[in-house]
């Protein structure tokens, strides 16, 4: 048998060769799914989640889809603890040295911090506008009627270094250059658990979505508080037994999707990775390019459900095939 410190040694180096493969090119792939997307590096990485865990495979998503220009608001829970066990941190940076920027917040109002980045992102990038507009005449006509247009965001980081190149002798245009960046557009996710979501958030995320403000809400659903040891919560269902509830839950589950449809200008998904795997990164690009917002509410299997969760995405399958957990978007 080899030993440890010998095989430590020689798979080091193959983590090395690994790291030192070439990223893939995002714009040359043809269409995002669920195979294509796996192509693209994850900016999430090496959590200290629990084995099995449910929540940590759509936030590996997410910073697959938009990582490099993603800012998290995160709810206080499980994704507070695998997601900032400091002084070391899952979340990580592409080969240009983008990555996400992520903060936690309070239980209670993760909503209202979220929704604080999306006005001050919109107020900065019209403060950058405000800025160009006093160079409009240094500019290429092409160039400038460019940055006032709609692009990609691998788009308009080339059209932002060519504007660096060109005013880069400009007197008065430190501030602009210094601050171009805002003019990418920022992907804003309001991330957090059933706990925050349906209990004591609530009030906040209901607030929020019934603004028309452009956030994106990603519920980490294991229907119990996992991270304090799996009590109910108001996505318990019904006849559950929890901590401290032994005897089985006697009300039915908060339906937080159907409510937030009355509205009738949130766009509102139910996504299960194991058991629609096409669907979920369908539902995740929806909402991120939905100009207003959206609520995807996310089921993640927990240990705390006290099954093999080696099992899970056999679990989930399950839950949908017998339509107790419908994978929609509406």
């Amino acid at each position: 048998m080899m030993s440890r410190l010998e095989h430590v040694e020689e798979e080091k180096v193959n983590y090395d060769y690994f790291l030192n493969l070439p990223e893939m090119d995002r714009s040359k792939l043809e269409r995002i799914d669920i195979r294509t997307s796996q192509l693209i590096s994850p900016l999430f990485e090496y959590s200290g989640a629990c084995s099995g865990c449910g929540e940590t495979p759509y936030i590996k998503l997410l910073t697959q889809l938009y990582g490099d220009r993603m800012l998290i608001a995160n709810a206080t829970g499980c994704s507070s603890i695998y997601g900032g066990n400091l002084p070391s941190t899952p979340y990580t940076t592409d080969a240009n040295g983008r990555g996400p920027a992520w903060a936690n917040s309070l239980f209670e109002d993760n909503a209202e911090f979220g929704l604080g980045f999306r006005l001050t992102v919109d107020q900065h990038r019209q403060r950058v506008m405000r800025l160009l507009s006093q160079f409009a005449d240094k500019l290429p006509p092409e160039l400038n009627d460019a940055l006032h247009a709609e692009a990609t965001p691998e788009v308009r980081r080339q059209q932002v270094a060519e504007l660096r190149k060109v005013l880069a002798n400009e007197e008065g245009a430190k501030e602009l250059l210094i601050d171009a960046d805002a003019l990418v557009e920022k992907s804003i996710w309001l991330i957090g658990g059933d706990g925050w979501a349906y209990d004591i958030g609530f009030g906040g995320l209901d607030h929020v979505l019934s603004l028309t403000e452009n956030v994106n809400i990603l519920v980490l659903d294991t229907q119990c508080y996992s991270n304090t040891g799996g009590q109910a919560s108001k996505a318990t269902p019904l006849g559950a037994v929890t901590k401290f509830g032994e005897h089985g839950k006697r009300k039915a589950r908060k339906d937080l999707g159907v409510s937030m449809m009355m509205y009738g200008h949130v766009y509102v998904a139910q996504i299960s990775l194991g058991a629609q795997l096409n669907q979920t990164v369908k539902a995740i690009q929806e909402a991120e390019a939905y100009p207003g917002p959206s609520l995807i509410i996310a089921y993640s299997p927990c240990e705390e459900h006290g099954y093999d969760l080696a099992l899970s995405h056999d679990q989930m399958r399950q839950l949908t095939a017998t339509g107790f957990l419908a994978a929609v978007s509406l």
